[in-house]
């Protein structure tokens, strides 16, 4: 089976490939700088469960307080 599973990711990459991505490289935070007001963004919250479901929420709607955000992409 491991066998079988690295065959398929040796014969599925490209020779030579790569991704051509706009933007900084992955884990460049060079323009993240200590101290700074990032960019105000809202989002619909989906959580049926929630106060706020249905509506737009963002950052600034929990200054002062604690919040974690999860950004999760399913299919």
């Amino acid at each position: 089976m491991r066998l079988a599973v690295l065959c398929l990711l040796v014969l599925g990459c490209k020779e030579g490939g790569s991704i051509d991505i706009e933007g900084p490289p992955p884990g460049d935070f060079s323009r993240a700088l200590v101290g700074t007001v990032a960019e105000d963004f809202s989002l619909k919250d989906e959580n049926s469960t929630s106060a706020t479901a249905g509506q737009q929420v963002s950052p600034r709607d929990y200054l002062g307080g604690i919040s974690a955000w999860y950004f999760g992409h399913s299919t």
